[in-house]
């Protein structure tokens, strides 16, 4: 499919900035220093995919995510109707009460009062499959530091800086776009500088790319967000 991506004006927008490119693809034209102010970010920078779901219903779009985050979601929750899923979570709410905790799982109870979806289907490469084939590009938070395979990172104000020993695992945005050949998916990065690639375009293969999702588990990601014009 024909998307472009912009690179990211610091470290702490490649969510908003994955979502821009996502836009720009079914033609919504929002400013990205739009989208960086009116999307919620977090004390310690970044935000999160449910945010960025949120913004996409409010302007009118369909937003669905499918989330491997068990430290938000019990795996019993599976097929549960959102109603009875805003109960667990306002449930859960009386047992855990981190501040950052709290704050993403009140955005989940918006996200599904708005009209969004939340799946807990298997991350398969069937799956990733599937719905590239649709010509839907999928918007996913994973681990930086596992796909780049890369050291820990510090984060300093709106940079972060490599440190293997005091440093945390980083969590990312990026837009999958086609499910190539052989198994690898293509992959367009807000990160122009990734230690990756060197670029913002590349393919990776699919079982890395599935790692590196799941593993976003340790930063609240762990996720797909994916983002439609609405169904009539």
């Amino acid at each position: 499919m024909e998307l472009t991506i912009l690179p990211q004006p610091d470290d702490n927008s490649c969510g908003p900035t994955s979502l821009h490119a996502v836009y720009r693809y079914y033609d919504l034209e929002v400013e990205l220093a739009r989208l960086i102010t009116d999307i919620r970010s977090l004390e310690t920078g970044g935000t999160l995919a449910v945010y960025l779901g949120i913004d996409a219903l409010r302007r009118g779009m369909d937003a669905t995510i499918y989330s491997w985050n068990l430290k938000m979601f019990d795996p019993t929750w599976a097929g549960l109707e959102p109603p009875a899923l805003i109960a667990k979570l306002e449930r859960q709410q009386e047992h855990k009460n981190r501040k950052r905790f709290l704050q993403a799982s009140q955005a989940y109870i918006t996200f599904l009062q708005q009209g969004g979806r939340i799946l807990f289907d298997p991350l398969t490469p069937e799956l990733l499959k599937g719905i590239l084939q649709l010509s839907i590009p999928i918007l996913t938070g994973l681990s930086a530091t596992y796909l780049y395979n890369s050291m820990r990172e510090v984060s300093r104000g709106k940079r972060s800086v490599y440190n293997d020993i005091s440093g945390e695992p980083m969590g990312h945005f990026v837009v999958l776009t086609e499910y190539a050949a052989v198994d690898m998916v293509r992959i367009a990065d807000p990160y122009s500088g990734n230690p990756l690639s060197g670029s913002q375009y590349y393919t990776l293969p699919v079982q890395r790319l599935i790692n590196a999702i799941h593993l976003g588990s340790v930063t609240y990601d762990a996720n797909l967000l994916i983002v439609q014009p609405a169904r009539r």
